[in-house]
């Protein structure tokens, strides 16, 4: 299955430190410029691969059967199951192995749990290969 992608008018390839602090921003993180840059490679993903089914605001799409990520029990769930969907889909969600690299994987997932609302306050690292 070919995953769907939606270009974006807005450039997520260049790393601008003061707008990504400031997207950021929170009084419960402080996030350091490794997990700022982290967070805005996961969301230039998302925009690029996701956005199509889920929406720049992780709304989702119900005709489509793409769910709402905001406040989502796999988002905030266990890590290792978000990862595998991401990888493996499930239903009408593609499969993202041939798309996404395993680091890219996390990016996004990064972003996903910490965008909208959704507070993990963590940045996905590859434990092992």
């Amino acid at each position: 299955m070919m995953a769907v992608s939606c270009s974006s008018s807005e450039n997520t390839d260049v790393f601008d430190l003061s707008k990504a602090a400031q997207r950021w921003s929170s009084t419960e993180k402080n996030w350091n410029e490794d997990e700022l840059r982290a967070l805005e490679q996961g969301r230039g993903i998302y925009w690029k691969n996701c956005t199509a089914c889920h929406g720049r605001e992780g709304r989702g799409n119900v005709t489509i059967g793409a769910p709402s990520l905001v406040n989502n029990a796999i988002i905030k769930g266990d890590v290792s199951y978000h990862i595998t969907l991401i990888k493996k889909g499930k239903n009408q969600m593609p499969a993202f192995a041939q798309v996404l690299t395993d680091e890219e994987m996390l990016y996004v997932a990064a972003f996903e749990r910490n965008a909208w609302g959704n507070h993990d306050y963590r940045i996905l690292e590859r434990t092992g290969d």
